[in-house]
C-alpha cells in the first residue's frame, strides 16, 4: 500500500503543477485553453498517444515488465517507492533522510487532495482554474445551478431574507 501511496502522491504533485500550468503555457501545435479539463479533447491525438506510450514505457520499466499486484513484488528487496532514481539527492544521518521522506510522503497526500480540489473546482464553475486572471473571462455567470433550484440560490436573488419583521 505505500508503493501505491507514494506513486499516486508522486504523480498528483507533478499534476498539480501542470494542471495550474496549461493554463499559462501552451506547446507548440496544441490549442490554447483555458480550462485544463477541455485540453484533453483539444490535444492532437499523436500528442495523447505519446504520452499514454510514455506513461506505459515508464511503468513497465520500472517494475522490470512485471505488471500485475501479484508479481510486482516478487524477488525485490527494495523499499517501496525506492527507484534508485535521486537517492544521489539525500545526504544526511538516517533522521534526515527519514524526515525528507516524510515530507513527501505528507506533500503527495496534501497533492492528491488538491488535484481532487482543482479538478472539481472546473466542473462547478465550467470554466479556467484562475478566473481572474485571462482577459475578458466573467466569472461563472450561473453555471452553479443553484440560482432557482436551492435555499442559496433564493438568498442570493433576493427571494428570501429581505422580509420585514413587526416588532
Amino acid at each position: 500500500l505505500r508503493e501505491s501511496e507514494l506513486k499516486h502522491g508522486r504523480v498528483c504533485m507533478l499534476a498539480c503543477v501542470g494542471f495550474m500550468a496549461q493554463q499559462f503555457i501552451t506547446l507548440p501545435g496544441y490549442t490554447p485553453t483555458p480550462d485544463a479539463l477541455q485540453a484533453v479533447y483539444t490535444a492532437p491525438q499523436s500528442g495523447m498517444a505519446t504520452l499514454l506510450f510514455l506513461a506505459g514505457y515508464i511503468e513497465s520499466s520500472v517494475y522490470e515488465g512485471q505488471m500485475t499486484m501479484t508479481d510486482m513484488f516478487v524477488n525485490t528487496d527494495r523499499q517501496p517507492g525506492d527507484f534508485n532514481f535521486g537517492k544521489s539527492q539525500l545526504k544526511g544521518s538516517d533522521k534526515d533522510i527519514y524526515n525528507m521522506k516524510l515530507k513527501e510522503l505528507n506533500n503527495g497526500r496534501l497533492a492528491m487532495v488538491a488535484f481532487g480540489g482543482m479538478v472539481h473546482h472546473n466542473l462547478v464553475v465550467k470554466g479556467p482554474l484562475f478566473p481572474l486572471f485571462p482577459e475578458g473571462w466573467q466569472g461563472p455567470q450561473g453555471s452553479w445551478g443553484l440560482e432557482n433550484a436551492s435555499i442559496f440560490g433564493a438568498i442570493t436573488n433576493g427571494q428570501i431574507g429581505n422580509e420585514v419583521v413587526p416588532p
